[in-house]
């Protein structure tokens, strides 16, 4: 299984406010639905609920919850529990939020990364990683927009 954690930033690393988006980028939007549609969605109960609790469709979605469960998606307590669940996919997408990404990062295969150009004023970040480009991580795959690029890293050790 290899696993992929996929978010947007922008410079500070932020990646929400508010329990929202601080942007809104419709090409970034389809860009996630592109990239993940078909595979499962590894995400925070606090993410599951800032989508008012409904599953993203064509993907199978996968909470991690120490306190609550939903009737409707598989909900783990643990990290490894629901990795083991998953464990069967080819790529399960880490969808955050900002802990989860901290928790996952030492365990992903690859950062699928919208890098946002523009600084947002944000009370969530993805976790530092640009300081081991070189090292652990690799470029393998960029896109330049005017606004943002897609940017692929792959582990490198």
């Amino acid at each position: 299984m290899k696993l992929i954690l996929i978010a947007a930033h922008d410079p500070n690393l932020v990646i929400g406010k508010d329990g929202t988006l601080p942007w809104h980028y419709s090409e970034d939007l389809k860009f996630f639905k592109r990239t993940t549609m078909g595979h499962p969605l590894l995400m925070g109960r606090v993410v599951f609920e800032e989508l008012n609790e409904k599953p993203l469709p064509g993907r199978e979605n996968v909470v991690l919850s120490r306190s609550k469960n939903y009737d409707h998606v598989n909900t783990f307590s643990t990290i490894d529990a629901a990795l083991d669940y998953l464990s069967d996919h080819d790529k399960v997408f880490v969808i955050g939020g900002g802990e989860i990404y901290r928790q996952m990062l030492g365990r992903a295969d690859e950062l699928v990364i919208t890098e946002i150009k523009n600084e947002y004023e944000g009370d969530t970040f993805f976790p530092e990683y640009r300081d081991q480009i070189g090292k652990t991580w690799k470029e393998t795959w960029r896109e330049e927009h005017e606004e943002f690029s897609f940017v692929k890293y792959e582990r490198a050790d």
